[in-house]
């Protein structure tokens, strides 16, 4: 089949060569298949219908697909499919502009865009009709992670780190957040973090509970902890026995409302110095949780021209046991840059030697050796052992 585009090539070809051809030899080539109309030019003959659909790699159109991915291009099979007036993915329309059609088939790319009805079909319409597909979106899993720093003040802001937070509509009621039963709605809402205004009033041990609905519109729930004081294996120090071997300037105080370790000091390379807190063990820890299901976690501090690094030298250990040696950031360094931010790391390396039951003498040895020069300026504070 020649088009019309082939044609006049093929015409404007001969007139240049200069080729004996007569008239109605022209006519002839330029009249060849006269009537044929472009596929994306058909009429419609009735209603849109799609048979099946195909990621657009799949030229040979060998494996069909029943679920696609955000902004993917597929290719819609089927019948009277040209002059689309909307085409839309699990509700959310279709930029019109980005879609190629023919009688036969669309070109067309998934909206970027998920919607919060699960309705899992493609809606086709034209001036003849509206055909329906089933066709799922996956819609991204919503995590809840952490809290940056699960000792903040009441009445400060606080951030919350996650996965997919923007698509689950915190910010529009879909899904809620409430801290000690009290609704509060999120702001800077991203892809992996929000902002979250801790009401005046709320008390320690309280719980910040996220509620949404997944993908086949079954109630999920998820809940952090704020201020879990009754976890804590050393409170506020009072009743605590810090012994210190070593040349390490270190003492207890408050730094931002809470009490912490202050460390500070210029140490050179491989200073020993240790730090022992001991007390009799709290009733924090579930009964029969092995120290591989535990983490310990703490606040840590550091002023903005004192970051921790791969040199700090800090290791943990629980009642004489192997040393876990913290490499903070996996040696990218931290700088809290004055705040608090909680910390959470892993208990087996540091409890070889297990954790006592409550009511029996434990210890935390914290080790502060420096591989290189160091200057100090960093609180540790709020010792806890979690469930990870």
């Amino acid at each position: 089949m020649i088009t019309r585009n082939i044609k006049q090539k093929l015409a404007a070809c001969i007139v240049c060569c200069g080729l004996a051809v007569t008239i109605t030899s022209c006519d002839d080539i330029v009249n060849y298949n006269e009537g044929y109309t472009p596929a994306e030019q058909l009429s419609n003959t009735g209603a849109p219908v799609i048979r099946a659909v195909y990621d657009v790699a799949d030229t040979a159109r060998l494996t069909p697909i029943t679920e696609g991915a955000l902004n993917q291009m597929v290719v819609l099979v089927g019948d009277n499919l040209n002059q689309p007036s909307r085409i839309s993915f699990n509700t959310v329309e279709c930029n019109l502009s980005d879609v190629y059609t023919q009688k036969s088939q669309a070109i067309v790319r998934i909206p970027s865009t998920l919607s919060m009805e699960h309705v899992n079909k493609i809606e086709y319409t034209t001036s003849q009709g509206i055909a329906t597909y089933d066709f799922v979106i996956p819609f991204p899993k919503l995590t809840v992670s952490r809290l940056e720093n699960e000792f903040a003040r009441v009445g400060s802001q606080i951030t919350i780190y996650g996965q997919n937070f923007n698509l689950y509509g915190f910010d529009s009621g879909a899904s809620t957040v409430s801290v000690a039963g009290t609704t509060v709605v999120p702001s800077e809402i991203t892809s992996t973090s929000m902002l979250l205004a801790i009401p005046e009033g709320t008390p320690d041990d309280s719980h910040i509970q996220f509620s949404w609905q997944d993908q086949e519109g079954t109630a999920m729930t998820a809940s952090l902890p704020f201020r879990p004081v009754l976890k804590l294996l050393y409170g506020d120090f009072s009743d605590t026995q810090v012994s210190i071997d070593g040349s390490v300037s270190v003492i207890v105080e408050e730094q931002n409302g809470m009490k912490g370790l202050h460390f500070t000091g210029s140490y050179g390379a491989w200073a020993w110095n240790t730090i022992d807190l001991s007390r009799n063990m709290v009733e924090t820890v579930p009964d029969g949780s092995p120290v591989e299901n535990l983490s310990l976690k703490f606040e840590l501090l550091t002023q903005p021209n004192f970051p921790l690094t791969e040199d700090t030298g800090l290791q943990f250990a629980f009642n004489w046991g192997d040393s876990y040696a913290w490499n903070p950031a996996d040696g990218q360094g931290i700088n809290t840059r004055g705040e608090w931010q909680t910390i959470t790391l892993p208990l087996a390396p540091m409890a070889t030697k297990g954790i006592k039951q409550a009511g029996e003498w434990q210890t935390l040895r914290i080790v502060f050796q420096p591989h290189a020069a160091y200057e100090a300026d960093f609180c540790l504070s709020n010792f806890r052992i979690v469930e990870q």
